[in-house]
């Protein structure tokens, strides 16, 4: 049956959105960026970060959160920079959304988009952005949630409803790198980045397990008493 995949998607999909309004939003709560910043190297491999920035009150309102890790990676003689940021949604699934929108609500055009594998074991949404005055930025994403990444959106509020359904902690984090594309060249900011991606992720993806990890023993802390 050719279409049976679709009908499964179809009714997966729509259980999930009845699901959502039917079960509520955890209650605790925690923090996970200072945690993070604390875990996460400066160094990796040959590529070091001068530590967190900081985020304005204005992508806070538009990320819905103040939850976030923004840190500056880069090499030795090297000009080029590759933006890290981790998104928390502090539990609330509602808050999480794609960064096409921040970027748009931003003044950015988005004059791409795709899902590819950008380095091994790695498959990313992959934006081009205009920011109108001949700036291009290229950006890759996916989303964290209890050990599952996607880089679909929708599949991930399915693993958030379903984590809730398990009444299982959901730290849920948008996982985001980006970087300036000199010269309209985006194969080669591409091929940076993803040398980037390629030799952090296996770090990044062990220090977003451990705040899983922390989160689900203070959630069973919480409900114990």
């Amino acid at each position: 049956m050719k279409n049976k995949p679709l009908i499964v998607a179809t009714i997966v999909i729509g259980a999930t959105v009845i699901l959502n309004f039917l079960v509520p939003e955890p209650v605790v709560h925690t923090k996970q960026g200072d945690r993070i910043s604390s875990l996460l190297p400066l160094q990796i491999d040959d590529w070091s970060s001068q530590g967190n920035l900081g985020v304005s009150e204005e992508v806070k309102r538009i990320l819905g959160t103040d939850d976030i890790v923004h840190r500056f990676y880069g090499r030795p003689d090297d000009p080029r920079k590759v933006l890290l940021s981790l998104v928390f949604s502090g539990g609330h699934r509602h808050s999480m959304h794609p960064p096409e929108v921040c970027y748009q609500s931003q003044g950015y055009t988005l004059t791409g988009r795709s899902v590819k594998e950008v380095s091994p074991d790695c498959k990313a949404t992959v934006l081009n952005l205009s920011d109108g005055s001949g700036q291009e930025t290229l950006v890759n994403y996916w989303f964290y949630s209890q050990g599952r990444e996607t880089p679909s959106y929708m599949w991930h509020q399915v693993h958030l409803v379903m984590n809730q359904v398990l009444f299982q902690s959901q730290p849920s984090v948008l996982v985001r790198f980006s970087t300036s594309v000199s010269n309209s060249d985006q194969e080669a900011a591409q091929k940076f980045m993803s040398e980037f991606i390629g030799d952090s992720a296996s770090t990044i993806r062990e220090v977003l397990q451990s705040a899983v990890e922390s989160s689900t023993h203070r959630t069973a802390q919480a409900d114990s008493n």
